[in-house]
């Protein structure tokens, strides 16, 4: 294993004592560095000599060194974006939104993929960025060591589809409870009062704070509501687990007039599933699902309810533009309203609409 030199440590040391400092707050000199340290000043200059040339301090004569995130802030940043590897149309949207967000503000996007089982927190503090975006593999869980990596970095790491609220984390997502809202709602008001939720992917924070929410709120309406649980095992095709279910548990019909199901890819599985059994939807059953995924060549069917993606990747660029710059006052954890994006999938129950 190759040996970290002092002065790295010492920089990193230093990149999460930057953390704590606002734009124009003092940083030590080399002299207290070297003292409160207890390093010489071959380590402890190079530390300093990286800060500066990455432009998050300067030195002024009769002022000594001061944090300067401006500097890092008005020139061609570097952009990481770190995605799971994993064939999924969600994650490689959500990588064209960001990268064609940075682009507009003129920073360097580089894309890095990760393979699915890898801790990709531990290899955060050692990639030469200045910002970083993680789409995560699991959204509501993180071991003490991670959190450090992610509330002590002095560059932005702002985690994408994410709402975990952990302090200091910075993350962008969708407001949970009202997306949960949001459907029951909208089936209600389309006239459906026996609704069927199918739990197609992993349990989570996300996940169940949205079905969980829409629960309540169908049955304060006075609706029906039926669980249908695939109990998706993560790192397995939530599309091949979500057939098995249906192949299992549905025979025939479900006794419900509408089915929410918890991710668009496997809301398109269902389709075809359905399809397949000669259950036409919307005339038999209606579908919605959570989050929308555009399939290349094919026009849009499935209703969904949505966070635009256009919106979530502006509100990390924002987080990242305020960071640069030094604003630490700026939010660093930012809920989006859900949208209803409308196509074919559900149909209205005149009969049943008061």
């Amino acid at each position: 294993m190759e040996k970290i030199r002092k002065s790295d440590q010492l920089y990193h040391l230093l990149l999460e004592r930057l953390s704590h400092l606002a734009d124009g707050e003092t940083f030590p000199t080399l002299r207290e560095i070297m003292q409160e340290y207890q390093v010489s000043q071959f380590t402890a200059a190079p530390a300093l000599k990286r800060l500066q040339e990455n432009g998050l301090i300067r030195s002024r004569v009769g002022r000594g060194t001061i944090v300067t995130r401006q500097t890092a802030a008005s020139r061609n940043c570097r952009i990481l974006y770190l995605r799971p590897d994993w064939p999924s149309l969600s994650i490689q949207a959500m990588e064209e939104a960001m990268r064609e967000e940075a682009e507009k503000r003129k920073y360097h996007c580089e894309v890095l993929r990760y393979e699915i089982s890898t801790d990709i927190y531990r290899r955060i503090p050692q990639l030469e960025a200045d910002a970083v975006i993680l789409d995560p593999v699991r959204f509501d869980h993180f071991t003490t060591e991670q959190l450090q990596i992610l509330t002590c970095s002095v560059r932005p790491v702002v985690l994408c589809r994410s709402t975990l609220p952990v302090f200091k984390i910075k993350c962008v997502g969708s407001q949970l409870m009202e997306t949960g809202i949001t459907a029951a709602n909208y089936l209600y008001r389309r006239g459906h009062r026996r609704i069927g939720v199918l739990f197609s992917e992993g349990r989570s924070y996300t996940m169940n704070s949205v079905v969980d929410t829409l629960l309540l709120c169908a049955r304060t309406l006075g609706c029906e509501v039926t669980m249908f649980d695939a109990k998706i095992q993560r790192g397995i095709d939530s599309c091949k687990q979500t057939r098995a279910f249906l192949e299992r548990e549905f025979r025939g019909k479900p006794d419900c007039s509408a089915l929410f199901v918890c991710s668009y890819a496997t809301a398109c599985e269902t389709l075809r599933f359905l399809q397949e059994q000669k259950i036409s939807v919307p005339d038999e059953i209606s579908l919605l699902s959570y989050g929308f995924d555009e399939e290349p060549g094919r026009k849009p069917f499935i209703t969904a309810v949505d966070t635009p993606l256009d919106q979530q990747a502006k509100a990390v660029l924002d987080i990242i533009d305020h960071q640069l710059a030094g604003d630490l006052s700026f939010p660093g954890q930012i809920n989006i309203p859900p949208e209803i994006r409308e196509y074919q999938s559900v149909k209205t129950l005149q009969d049943e609409v008061k």
